[in-house]
């Protein structure tokens, strides 16, 4: 049977809001990770920071992990490697999350409450969806990407991997792409395809710069 113990990686405010969300979901934490080591031996919700991550070293096989981490691409990473030695992952679905029985939410998500995911819209694998989304039908949500409180993404969009939506910003119907690693700035409302890697802003949103990914 598997435990209903579950450890969170990250320790920091975003950490604590996972661990909420996990105990809610029906987990008991046991305690936090994290790669600052002055905050080991310091509590978090009454629970301990026990050390900094070693897949190795401290992934137990069969034992429930989650990774309260903000950056897409470390999240992805570390989510990965706690697979890969033998952690489950499991989703995070807050109970007042409304989602279609014809939607597919990926491997270890992270969705909040008062989200509703519309008809065959697809979350992708170690995605968070804050509080207050809307993914509206036919679109899809790529790998590792993080989308704010409040956002609303309109329907038949395709969002590549690790985007960021902001918080309250919107992704208009009729758009067709979100390239891989772009960000949306808070409070945008984006109403034309927008390139990978790419930062945009404003209502309507328009392009600023683009995002240094070497």
């Amino acid at each position: 049977m598997i435990s209903e113990e579950i450890f969170i990686v990250g320790a920091g405010t975003y950490g604590a809001a996972i661990a909420d969300l996990a105990e809610v979901c029906g987990y008991s934490v046991v305690g936090f990770y994290d790669d600052d080591l002055s905050k080991v031996g310091k509590s978090i919700l009454g629970k301990p920071v026990l050390s900094k991550l070693d897949c190795e070293r401290d992934i137990h096989t069969k034992a429930n992990y989650a990774v309260a981490i903000g950056d897409n691409s470390v999240r992805v990473f570390k989510s990965k490697e706690i697979i890969k030695h033998g952690g489950i992952m499991p989703c995070l679905i807050h109970p007042k999350a409304e989602i279609s029985k014809y939607a597919h939410i990926g491997k270890a998500c992270i969705i909040h409450a008062l989200t509703y995911i519309w008809t065959s819209a697809e979350i992708g694998n170690f995605s968070i969806i804050s509080p207050n989304v809307v993914i509206a039908h036919h679109t899809k949500i790529g790998e590792g990407s993080f989308i704010s409180t409040g956002c609303s993404i309109g329907a038949g969009i395709n969002i590549a991997e690790r985007v960021i939506a902001g918080i309250g910003s919107t992704v208009m119907t009729g758009v067709k792409n979100i390239g891989h690693d772009a960000i949306i700035g808070a409070g945008s409302v984006v109403i034309k395809d927008v390139a990978a890697t790419s930062i945009v802003a404003g209502v309507p949103a328009k392009f600023i710069r683009k995002i240094d990914k070497r």
